[in-house]
């Protein structure tokens, strides 16, 4: 448990509130992931293991942006910040890729090579059971998550890899006031570009819409079964 890099944190960021009792550990979570808690003036810092072999600066940026999210401090931007988000986006050119799904990819591949002239490098593929969100991209982790009931639907499935690559190799910036951006200009130009989108984003709200349909009939149908 690591308090004093926690407190300086803080204290860097929110130079005139009182510092409260702060702990920092080192835990089981995936690729470069951390999570923040509040409980009765206690701030828990959870970081993976992977952390603690980086450089204080870039470890506190990633601290004080948990900060700022958990005080809605939107105005509060620092060098570590800045440090961060340039670590963050660095690792979805550098980190393995240790986990895929012949789906995905064989999607990733083809969409590669027509789209990004193969200049995307590999990245983790995994399943999702998301109805609302049907793809993801995280850059702690360098991974792709698809929805599995995209599988029964290529087309689409490939729009919504489509998608999260852009994510990929556009990354995210940050504005003067410290809000990510992911979605840019030039990310929703390369959106737009491919084949029949307005059309696919429509045949993914039909999916939601019709999937929701399905499984309330379904939980109404058992609901009756189990109450009779």
């Amino acid at each position: 448990m690591n308090s004093e890099i926690g407190e300086l944190s803080f204290k860097q960021l929110f130079p005139n509130r009182k510092i409260p009792n702060i702990s920092v550990e080192y835990g089981q979570l995936h690729g470069f992931n951390a999570n923040i808690s509040l409980s009765f003036s206690r701030l828990k810092i959870n970081m993976s293991k992977k952390w603690e072999n980086i450089s204080d600066s870039i470890k506190m940026g990633c601290i004080q942006e948990l900060l700022r999210k958990l005080y809605k401090a939107k105005k509060n931007k620092t060098t570590e910040i800045e440090l961060y988000n340039n670590f963050i986006r660095s690792l979805s050119d550098c980190l393995p890729s240790t986990n895929s799904h012949p789906v995905l990819k064989d999607s990733f591949d083809k969409l590669n090579k027509i789209y990004f002239d193969e200049e995307l490098s590999e990245t983790n593929l995994k399943i999702g059971n998301g109805i609302n969100l049907l793809g993801s991209y995280c850059y702690q982790t360098n991974t792709i998550s698809i929805s599995r009931m995209l599988l029964e639907h290529l087309e689409l499935l490939n729009y919504v890899m489509y998608h999260e690559m852009l994510h990929k190799k556009h990354k995210f910036y940050s504005t003067k006031t410290g809000r990510s951006m992911h979605h840019t200009s030039k990310f929703r130009k390369d959106e737009k570009a491919y084949p029949d989108s307005k059309m696919l984003e429509k045949q993914l709200q039909n999916l939601i819409t019709n999937t929701k349909r399905v499984n309330k009939t379904k939980k109404s149908f058992f609901s009756k079964i189990f109450n009779n």
